[in-house]
């Protein structure tokens, strides 16, 4: 059930989780992680407040519970510059990130949905001057970081790329973990988690793709190459199997999210590397044989990694906000599941939708079989739209267009 007020079933589902899947990426994007690592950075930026060791945790605590109280009132009354007053201006790529993201929610359905309030746990210093903070919002968790400006207001914040300390690799068998001194706390449970993702997803699509690939883990926004604000992780087919990679976000930073603190971070974060393996498992083993549209792809990557996003799209359904295979209006651009990336509003929960399609052939067609028959024969028929799909479902399964909706649309009624 949708719980106005929670911030993760709202704020997710304006999110994308990763970035549409390519064939190929610029150079740019994939080239060669650098073997020698950056000194550490230790100078601290003109704005810091004093060292930290001047402040206490209950002071640290106040100031940092009165920009959530700013950050919520913002979002309830869409007052971008209220939000402006309690995000670091100094820093221009968290910023973008945090305008951005208000942004997209305030432009879709779920806007003018209230927040409550969200409340302060603990806090810890860390380096430069910043304090990581534990969140509560209605009984979910997000960890965040503040830092107190000279005027002695607290802001959200990130650090610099330099202040993230010396870059890290972390090399094995089968993948290359790019990391930083600042996450390394984690590293080594973000190495197991991808070690055991790669494996669920070989072992449930039954091909297992050879080659070694990068997996880059970014602490902050902030680091380049610029990325889109609306996507938590991403694969990108390199120009070379070697140079494949798999971007995320690391637990702790703003973009990574909220979780639920009876499961942790690292089962939202392990079903994250899930999708994006699945990818990385379908260019590599899979798309010579088979055609998937974006939907199917993204689909694929929701069920291979068990994330059917029930509380969003057990709202929409209520609401009769179902986003259709095809747009029955058409037009320049259309807004339904088979144009999923370039949706103008709710975006992400497509993602759910997607995820909904594949699930209902799979249960209703022969399990992951009637999946690939499905993708041989989108790989088969010509053309757009209804008819299209009226040809390759008949190819696949026998039934028309017509029936498949209305199955479709039936079985999300009785499974959400």
């Amino acid at each position: 059930m949708l719980r106005i007020g929670s911030w993760l079933m709202l704020l997710l589902v304006v999110l994308t989780a990763c970035t549409p899947q390519t064939v190929q990426t610029p150079a740019s994007t994939v080239a060669e992680p650098t073997a020698a690592p950056t000194a550490v950075v230790t100078s601290v930026p003109p704005t810091v407040a004093p060292a930290t060791d001047t402040l206490t945790p209950e002071a640290v605590s106040a100031g940092i519970q009165q920009v959530l109280d700013d950050y919520v009132e913002a979002y309830n009354t869409n007052n971008v510059e209220l939000l402006r007053s309690v995000v670091d201006q100094t820093n221009a790529p968290f910023r973008r990130l945090v305008e951005e993201r208000f942004n997209t929610f305030q432009e879709s359905s779920f806007s003018g949905s209230r927040f409550s309030r969200m409340r302060v746990l603990e806090v810890k210093p860390r380096e430069h001057g910043f304090w990581q903070a534990a969140i509560d919002d209605g009984g979910y968790r997000r960890d965040l970081l503040f830092r107190q400006m000279e005027d002695g207001r607290w802001v959200m914040s990130e650090p610099t790329e330099e202040q993230l300390g010396a870059k890290i690799k972390i090399d094995n068998e089968y993948f290359t973990l790019n990391t930083y001194e600042w996450s390394a706390e984690v590293n080594t449970i973000i190495e197991d988690m991808v070690l055991r993702a790669r494996q669920q997803v070989i072992d449930t699509l039954g091909r297992t793709p050879e080659n070694k690939f990068n997996v880059y883990l970014r602490p902050i926004f902030g680091i380049t190459p610029p990325v889109n604000p609306n996507s938590l992780a991403w694969y990108s087919a390199g120009s070379r199997p070697r140079n494949d990679r798999v971007d995320i976000f690391a637990p702790f930073s703003y973009a990574f999210g909220f979780y639920d603190p009876n499961v942790g971070w690292e089962a939202e974060l392990y079903s994250t590397i899930v999708h994006e393996l699945t990818h990385w498992a379908y260019t590599r083993a899979f798309a010579q044989e088979y055609r998937i549209t974006d939907w199917m792809s993204e689909g694929l990557a929701e069920y291979v990694s068990n994330n059917p996003r029930r509380n969003a799209v057990s709202a929409a359904v209520r609401r009769g906000r179902i986003i259709p295979l095809v747009d029955p209006n058409g037009g320049v651009r259309p807004q339904d599941m088979d144009h999923m990336t370039t949706l103008e509003v709710d975006r992400s929960l497509a993602y759910g939708f997607a995820y909904s399609l594949v699930a209902y052939i799979v249960e209703t067609q022969g399990g992951l079989d009637g999946f690939w028959r499905f993708a041989a024969a989108v790989r088969d028929t010509p053309g757009t739209g209804i008819e299209f799909y009226d040809k390759a479902l008949q190819k696949a399964f026998g039934i028309t267009y017509a029936e498949f909706d209305a199955g479709w649309r039936q079985w999300l009624k009785e499974n959400y």
